[in-house]
Order: C-alpha cells, then sequence, then structure tokens
C-alpha cells in the first residue's frame, strides 16, 4: 500500500457529540507522514498525530491530546481515512471535537472522497501477523490470527433484550465499507443518559445524531439489522489507524470491547513489528 493523501480541502461543520460544542473542520493535503489534527482556536498549538502515544482517554469515545491542545472522539474520522487509504492529511478544527454529522462515519467519508486521493511515492509500513495471538479482561476478548485478507468479526452482548448478542464479519474494502460500515450510527442506553451527562458526555447527542436504546424500542429505526455491533466495526478501524501501518492479512476478532481494548490492540499490534516492504 502507497501512503496517500489528498488533492483539495473542503471544510464540514457542526456540534460535537460529547462537547456539544460548535466546530468547523477543514480536511487539506498534507506533506507530512501521518494523520494530523491542528486546534486552530489555540494559539500556537501543533500539529497532534494521531498515534497511541497521544491517546489522553477512551471513556466514550478516543481522544488525542499534545501539548496543550487535545482533541475528542477522532475515531469516526480516522476510520473514513483508513477506508479511502488516506495516510497523510492534516484536519484542522476550530473546536475540541469534530461535528459528529448524522453519528456515522457516511458524511466524513463523501467529503474526503470530494477531495480526491492522491497517490504518494512512497509505501506504507506493514504489520502482518505470522501467528495468532489475544487478550482478554472479565468478559472481553479479543484475538488476532493470520489469514489471506483483512477482516472484521465483532460479537457485542448485552442484558437489553432488544440487543441481547449482535454478530458481524466484516470483509475490509472501500466498498464494502461504504455500503456496510461507514452509514452504522454511534449509539447508547436510555438509561446511561444520566451517567453520561454527570461525566460531561453527550451535550450534543440527540436524536438525529445516535441511536437512543429505550426500554421498548429505538430512537429512529435502524439503518441495519444489528446497527450498534456494525458500528463497533467502524470504531476498531478508526482506533487501529493510531498503529500508523497497514495492517495486512489477518482476521481481527472480538468479543465485547470498546475503545480502551481497540488501543490496547493497536499497541500490541505495533508491539509486533511494522515493516517497511
Amino acid at each position: 500500500m502507497f501512503r496517500q493523501t489528498i488533492q483539495k480541502s473542503e471544510t464540514i461543520s457542526g456540534i460535537g457529540l460529547h462537547t456539544g460544542v460548535k466546530c468547523g473542520m477543514t480536511f487539506e493535503p498534507y506533506d507530512r507522514e501521518g494523520i494530523y489534527f491542528l486546534r486552530t482556536d489555540i494559539k500556537g498549538s501543533a500539529p497532534i498525530k494521531a498515534t497511541v502515544e497521544n491517546v489522553s482517554s477512551t471513556m466514550r469515545g478516543t481522544n488525542l491530546k499534545s501539548g496543550g491542545a487535545e482533541m475528542h472522539t477522532v475515531e469516526h474520522v480516522l476510520s473514513a481515512c483508513a477506508a479511502l487509504g488516506i495516510t497523510d492529511i492534516l484536519i484542522s478544527a476550530d473546536g475540541p471535537e469534530p461535528p459528529v454529522m448524522d453519528g456515522s462515519a457516511l458524511e466524513y467519508f463523501k467529503a474526503l472522497e470530494r477531495c480526491g486521493v492522491k497517490r504518494l511515492n512512497k509505501k506504507m509500513p506493514e504489520i502482518a501477523v505470522k501467528e495468532a495471538f489475544e487478550f482478554e479482561d472479565k468478559n472481553v476478548l479479543y484475538r488476532v490470527e493470520p489469514a489471506d485478507k483483512l477482516v472484521f468479526q465483532f460479537i457485542f452482548i448485552h442484558k437489553h433484550p432488544l440487543v441481547s448478542r449482535l454478530e458481524y464479519t466484516f470483509e475490509f474494502g472501500q466498498e464494502n465499507y461504504l455500503k456496510e460500515i461507514a452509514p452504522a450510527r454511534t449509539f447508547g442506553f436510555e438509561e446511561e443518559l444520566e451517567f453520561l451527562k454527570k461525566h460531561g458526555l453527550a451535550k450534543g447527542g440527540s436524536t438525529e445524531n445516535a441511536v437512543v436504546i429505550t426500554a421498548d424500542g429505538f430512537s429512529s429505526k435502524l439503518r441495519f439489522d444489528g446497527e450498534m455491533v456494525r458500528h463497533k466495526i467502524l470504531d476498531l478501524v478508526g482506533d487501529l489507524v493510531l498503529t500508523n501501518c497497514s495492517l495486512k492479512n489477518m482476521k481481527i476478532y472480538a468479543r465485547g470491547g470498546g475503545h480502551k481494548y481497540n488501543v490496547e490492540l493497536a499497541r500490541q499490534l505495533l508491539a509486533r513489528g511494522c515493516i517497511n516492504e
């Protein structure tokens, strides 16, 4: 896989899911290797590279911090970049969190696609798994094993009877992602809302940008059966961008988990070596 940037800039705007702060975000071509977020509202701040080392927290989202600048909930944007193969880009924002849009990665994907993708004359380092490994914590299990393509399998289990046990297997590819994963929206359970707001989260959340699961139904019509588990894969794809490597020929299985464990998986993959061919 060759490194890629975009051909032209484009701006989107809206409010942040957790901060509730309005933000304009501009995708720009970049000549540095990696995906960088720049807080233009913080005078003198430097671009924050999307790496595992810069992860500041993983509570209900993946947040990055460098110096005095922090960018919240970056996983949906990173997921869209991964699907389009964009490895080098500057994402400038005049607020602390990307606009949530409709709660999925679809609008990011479309905006980046409109920017056009430009191939660069340099290869991405790759991670190829030669033997299986896994880690677990209570009811969470992640396992990675060699395969002939990149495949994600996620099992989401919850006590809520409308969710119960959801499972989805996804073969990574741009067309598959656009059709099967990108439109899957973020979600939450009604009984969690008080907890989230108490901790300063979900301030920008609404039925227009998230699926709320109530005692007897959903706040809006689901886009897919099992939309929630597809969104978990969307998040996982985005969080693994933090390796700054191309993932090659592996099957990634997750039972339960979320951003904390996704980032741990990124660390464990990096520990196995990122190589240049």
